[in-house]
């Protein structure tokens, strides 16, 4: 499930490991693209080979509450976090938008396109079985410069399920990317991952908190995996799952020594920011100059390297972090694979129960 601000919209998340990710959301009818995640899966593959990044897939299976939620703002689902929005829509639904929704296809188009092409893209790829005339709703889409429009062929049950089509599609999302890196490159406006960098609202993160604990059971073996898994990849003594819980620490899953109700944490440090935390030398950090896990100890923290976990709607409630008492050399770490071991917990969180 994806959550936005009006509460959560069928979906699902796919991860390509690689450098520098990039992420896509991906608004779509799940009748017409819905063949056991087949296609989607395709459609990541292709997109990350074809950028050589890394690459985060966020999948909405309803475009309906998504253009009602963005109406007015991008802020109500955060749509600037993503380099690249893509709907795909079928032709008999955008004539029908064009007959009915005319006036808040136009208020998509006039008001959060101009705010969402500062950090993103958009595509809108139309879906038919036929060749038809453009309508109301892609004239207005079509206006604005950050948008580009593309078709695709439905096999004759209405399905995209032709590879062809949807390696075509995948072309376009690469170009889109491309396109919005070279943007980035220029320095024209915030990009996504600028934004996403910035430090998020604590309120608005700590409800996102909230949200994760009410679901908590008791031991989670699938958490517990993750976590040997960390300690075994970078040969270090302890690994953890945590929240950021009011400044303290909430431990989900550990593998030598747990960090519950820890103050100053160090993981507030990887929560400020998207990327990973790597600190090969505590006592060379001036962030950590005051904190108690690192001067002062018994057995202090010499060693650090962590991760966010997000929430389905991005807010970075918690890290994976593995540590030691001694120094590492920086290369003992491949921010890839912290990343990767991340988003192995994250995706575990993310199937707790909505509360």
């Amino acid at each position: 499930m994806l959550a936005s601000g009006g509460g959560r919209v069928g979906g699902g998340r796919l991860h390509r490991s690689g450098r520098d990710p990039q992420r896509v959301l991906l608004v779509a009818d799940r009748a017409r693209i819905d063949d056991g995640g087949a296609l989607t899966e395709r459609l990541a593959d292709a997109v990350a080979a074809r950028t050589r990044r890394g690459l985060d897939l966020d999948v909405a299976w309803d475009v309906a509450p998504v253009l009602e939620a963005v109406e007015t703002s991008t802020e109500a689902w955060r749509l600037w976090r993503y380099e690249a929005v893509v709907l795909l829509v079928r032709g008999a639904d955008l004539e029908a938008a064009s007959r009915w929704w005319g006036g808040r296809v136009r208020r998509v188009a006039q008001r959060v396109l101009p705010e969402l092409a500062e950090s993103s893209a958009v595509l809108v790829v139309r879906l038919d079985d036929r060749d038809r005339g453009g309508t109301t709703m892609e004239a207005h889409l079509a206006a604005e410069p950050a948008v580009r429009s593309a078709a695709a062929r439905l096999d004759a049950d209405g399905r995209l399920g032709d590879p062809a089509q949807a390696d075509a599609i995948a072309d376009e999302i690469a170009a889109l990317l491309v396109a919005s890196a070279r943007r980035a490159a220029r320095g024209r406006g915030r990009t996504a991952v600028e934004r996403r960098a910035e430090p998020q609202p604590e309120a608005d993160r700590q409800r996102a908190v909230d949200a994760v604990t009410e679901g908590l059971g008791g031991v989670n073996p699938h958490l517990e995996r993750v976590v040997l898994l960390a300690r075994n990849t970078f040969d270090v003594p302890f690994a953890q799952v945590n929240l950021l819980d009011h400044g303290r620490i909430r431990t989900l899953a550990f593998v030598g020594a747990p960090g519950d109700e820890a103050v100053q944490p160090i993981c507030t440090i990887t929560v400020r920011g998207s990327g990973p935390t790597i600190i090969a030398d505590t006592w060379q950090d001036p962030r950590l100059d005051d904190n108690p896990h690192v001067h002062g100890a018994e057995h202090p923290v010499r060693f650090y390297a962590a991760h966010p976990i997000e929430s389905t709607d991005g807010y970075r409630v918690g890290t994976l972090c593995v540590f030691d008492m001694k120094p590492h050399d920086l290369r003992d770490v491949d921010p890839a694979v912290l990343r990767d071991l991340a988003l192995l917990a994250e995706a575990e969180i993310s199937t707790l129960p909505e509360a």
